[in-house]
């Protein structure tokens, strides 16, 4: 498939990683925050990136890259973690300063969440410009979320008209299949846009994937 990368993220088990890489997602996303109902150990997630590699192995499709989430991570939490992935995915208050220097330590390369309510809020990005090597504009999560990410709710994609950065950008919060052309068809001719992120667009319950969502959702996201 061509068009936009697609990024699955919070997933729970490897029957989800492998039916999600089958279908064609080009990220798969593991949570390492605890607070998250798609909470996952550094260990269950190896676990199901053994079984991934080895589904790849046996019927021939491409490996994704590999995505682990962080909010304020220590670095003890990031090393465990690290040999997995290919990206880090920091979603706390990590200035451009540590993500340059996290990337450089442990040689993996860095998004960058930007939570988004209005057009001062894209205006941040500008910051992290040589510092993470993809951007994510998510959703500010509701009050009281208590997490962030996952959450079902997006924002106006309109704003984005208003990044003017290089560096490769995805869209995220509340996409699902019904609504993720719209989002990758208001991103046409602009080429720092990379993709679309999803995580409760596709569930049935809280880090509980569904395969015919996640198989809909990529079909809808690359035309």
């Amino acid at each position: 498939m061509t068009g936009p990368h697609v990024k699955i993220c919070g997933l729970k088990d490897a029957e989800s990683a492998i039916a999600a890489a089958r279908a064609g997602a080009d990220y798969l996303g593991f949570v390492f925050f605890r607070k998250s109902p798609r909470f996952v150990t550094p260990e269950a997630a190896g676990e199901i990136i053994l079984d991934l590699k080895q589904a790849a192995f046996d019927e021939g499709f491409n490996m994704p890259r590999l995505v682990g989430l962080f909010v304020d991570a220590g670095e003890k939490e990031l090393s465990e973690a690290a040999p997995l992935l290919t990206h880090f995915q920091f979603h706390g208050h990590e200035s451009p300063e540590r993500c340059r220097e996290l990337g450089e330590e442990f040689g993996i390369e860095v998004i960058k969440a930007i939570p988004v309510t209005g057009a001062a809020d894209i205006a941040v990005a500008k910051d992290y410009e040589g510092a993470a090597d993809i951007l994510l504009f998510d959703a500010k999560p509701p009050p009281g979320a208590g997490r962030p990410g996952g959450n079902g709710v997006s924002f106006d994609w309109t704003l984005l008209k208003s990044y003017e950065g290089e560096t490769p950008y995805i869209v995220a919060g509340g996409l699902t299949p019904d609504n993720v052309a719209d989002a990758v068809k208001g991103q046409a001719g602009r080429e720092s846009f990379l993709g679309v992120d999803v995580s409760s667009g596709v569930e049935t319950a809280p880090g509980k994937k569904d395969d015919a969502l996640v198989k809909a959702f990529i079909s809808a996201a690359k035309p």
